[in-house]
């Protein structure tokens, strides 16, 4: 089962790292008009008008001619966002991975977004097939065949680019009015909770994904880390998720040492780690593989809010 779990923790932080590399440089694109139309949105900008024309998170122009009735999924993030648009009924696909809301359960599974079920995909006959990162040529090739339109809507590295994203797909679905209240709710519960902690005192934070993989800079995590009045020991690191050695931790010394791996047994078991601040203190954070807690900061999804929130509440309890 230990095996297991390093497995899926090695694969989670493969697709953050690819996800990353993809859309470091990426943001949800404007819509663009296609030959002959004047306008993609009515005038009060609640409303898709169809044909519409826009650009993916990867930079490719896709035509949709009417709003989407069927629906694949193979990105956890973009499965909750889907449903916390209003367009869960119609997703009829979706990777292993998205378990989030409880409607998940009664949605056919089409394998996961290393291996996806091209033929299942395929046979379930969906309009569009949303995905994280691009997929094997093999398989968008085939997918492209049968005529189905292939969306990358890439894992964001900030806040901000998860609010867009949520605004992007609403457009898509044609529910541009209940995607921009959802960003309207959630930037008030942004500012309440970064309101709480501006006057804290800043924290020095590790952030720990497994055998000292960590969070670097531009990064979903470091960038949560930012608004909450943290410091992210490893945001001077030069890749993403970077291995941090034992004297790295110890030097850097961290008030606050967060898990999403590691046990609190294990952390405190590490005889190195016993002058750090964190481990002295008793200030480590455990968020168990497979808790929700764990997939929210593991997701760059509508459940945001709540993610920052449990690491304004870990990194500055006393403001809460």
């Amino acid at each position: 089962m230990k095996t297991l779990k390093k497995v899926l923790i090695l694969m989670l932080v493969t697709l953050m790292a690819f996800t990353w590399t993809a859309c470091s440089n990426d943001k949800p694109q404007e819509e663009s008009t296609g030959e002959g139309n004047t306008t993609t949105e009515s005038s009060d900008g609640t409303e898709t008008i169809y044909p519409f024309t826009f650009k993916d998170t990867a930079d490719n122009e896709i035509t949709l001619e009417k709003t989407p009735e069927r629906i694949v999924s193979v990105s956890a993030s973009i499965t909750e966002t889907l449903f916390a648009v209003g367009l869960g009924d119609q997703i009829v696909g979706r990777d292993e991975f998205s378990n989030y809301p409880e409607e998940t359960k009664e949605i056919e599974v089409v394998g996961n977004y290393v291996e996806p079920n091209t033929e299942l995909i395929i046979d379930l006959e969906p309009e569009v097939l949303f995905v994280s990162s691009p997929m094997p040529e093999d398989a968008t090739q085939l997918i492209k065949a049968a005529g189905i339109k292939t969306i990358v809507i890439s894992d964001q590295t900030d806040v901000d680019g998860v609010l867009e994203n949520i605004q992007l797909i609403g457009k898509i679905g044609n529910v541009q009015e209940t995607a921009n209240k959802l960003v309207e709710d959630l930037d008030i519960a942004r500012k309440e909770i970064t309101d709480k902690v501006k006057d804290t005192e800043e924290k020095k934070v590790f952030v720990d994904l497994q055998d000292f993989v960590s969070v670097g800079a531009d990064t979903f995590i470091d960038s949560m880390l930012q608004e909450i009045n943290a410091v992210n020991i490893a945001a001077d690191s030069d890749t993403a998720w970077p291995t941090l050695t034992l004297e790295k931790i110890v030097d850097a010394n961290p008030d606050v040492y967060i898990s999403l791996y590691p046990t609190v047994e294990e952390i405190k078991g590490n005889g190195g780690l016993q002058s750090v601040a964190a481990v002295e203190n008793d200030n480590i954070v455990y968020f168990p593989w497979g808790t929700e807690e764990n997939d929210i900061l593991s997701r760059s999804g509508p459940r945001v809010m709540k993610g920052l929130e449990f690491l304004a509440k870990a990194i500055h309890p006393e403001a809460f």
